[in-house]
């Protein structure tokens, strides 16, 4: 077991001072310019707008909403004159911008449905104009069909190892190209992002709420991918971020084709690791869960724990935590690592620079320490 610690400075952005969680949210969008899915001075400039004082969620969405559309305007007009670099570029920042918009609304507020919309639609514009690098997907599952992407790092068809990345509470699965998704094909792997049961369009549109038994929907995506010419159906592996770091670990457990697994932000209990440790997210994880009410998320999110689970990992585990993160509590991530059996097990506490949820302050770090390890492991 190795672990790694940084002690630089923390390093949290406060563009928004009179509000810590517009602050952190603001850095999971900073966190994605290296990989050109935001743009510095586009975020400085509507952080601007917003101004210092006001903490009205109506001011938040309206500006981020007004940015996310001035700049698919400009990648369709981009578009238009042929000039397909410069549009794919904007369109991707555009999903990003309207990702963010939506943040601190209510679940059911029909906002929050144009912003996926219009976001979603700007991603897919990207994709068509990657060169066929992005390929949308649609994995049957019970009936209905979670929707995703696979990326190739080339279109030689040859066949890759591949990593199934899911996401959190609150991420699309388009977010994750830019949360640490391109340092996969950036490496040679492909990587697939999916609306899994409790997410993106599996959530707002066919009533698919997350599930403790996360094996499940993993097999189905796998069952997927080895029909594929292009992918390697012996070097499978599976990262979770956030909320993943629950779901990654417990799929792994039980499905035997996936050969490492990577937990971005370690836990034990979502239920008091997450729901009660982070009270602002409870309102965005009863509408995952399917719940009507505080009691019945209770009631569901107790069954999301890994206890019994963690040392059924006999694979290559992965843990990557920051001691400042005050959405999912280290805690988890410490009992989880010591509940592990496995022979390879790497375990990264940041403590300073990386050391805010999902390291945002650290994304060029850590993602490119996940891309790395995977690349050794499958």
């Amino acid at each position: 077991m190795s672990t790694s610690n940084n002690g630089d400075a923390l390093s949290l952005i406060e563009l928004f001072p009179q509000d810590e969680d517009w602050s952190l949210q603001t850095m999971r969008l900073l966190s994605q310019v290296a990989v050109g899915g935001a743009d510095l001075f586009e975020c400085a400039r509507t952080a601007g707008r917003i101004g210092t004082e006001t903490t009205d969620p109506e001011v938040w969405e309206r500006e981020w909403t007004r940015t996310a559309t001035d700049v698919a305007a400009e990648g369709n007009a981009a578009l238009e004159r042929g000039e397909h670099t410069t549009a794919r570029r904007a369109f991707h920042r555009s999903m990003s911008y309207w990702r963010h918009s939506e943040f601190f609304l209510d679940s059911f507020d029909p906002r929050r449905t144009v912003a996926y919309m219009e976001g979603t639609k700007n991603f897919k514009k990207a994709a068509e104009l990657s060169g066929g690098l992005i390929e949308p997907i649609a994995v049957p599952f019970e009936g209905k069909e979670m929707e995703g992407y696979i990326v190739r790092p080339d279109n030689s068809g040859e066949a890759r190892p591949t990593v199934l990345f899911l996401g959190g509470a609150d991420s699309w699965a388009e977010e994750l190209y830019s949360l640490g998704g391109t340092e996969f094909p950036a490496r040679g792997m492909n990587v697939v992002m999916v609306d899994t049961p409790g997410r993106g369009s599996s959530l707002r549109f066919k009533e698919m709420y997350s599930r403790p038994d996360y094996e499940v929907p993993v097999a189905a995506i796998l069952d997927f991918l080895e029909k594929r010419s292009d992918v390697d159906a012996d070097r499978f592996g599976l990262a979770g971020v956030s909320f993943g770091g629950y779901y990654a670990p417990r799929a792994a457990a039980f499905e035997p084709r996936i050969k490492a697994v990577a937990a971005w932000c370690g836990t034990w209990s979502i239920l008091t690791d997450f729901y009660e440790f982070y009270p602002p997210l409870q309102k965005q994880l009863q509408w995952l869960t399917g719940s009507k009410d505080d009691a019945e998320a209770r009631a569901k999110l107790a069954e999301f724990t890994l206890d019994g689970i963690a040392d059924k990992l006999k694979i290559p585990v992965y843990v990557m935590h920051g001691t400042a993160d005050i959405i999912m509590d280290i805690k988890g991530a410490d009992r989880f690592v010591e509940a592990l059996t496995s022979d390879d097990v790497t375990v990264d506490i940041y403590d300073g620079a990386g050391s805010l949820h999902c390291s945002y302050d650290y994304m060029s770090v850590a993602g490119a320490r996940l891309g790395d390890w995977f690349l050794h492991r499958i």
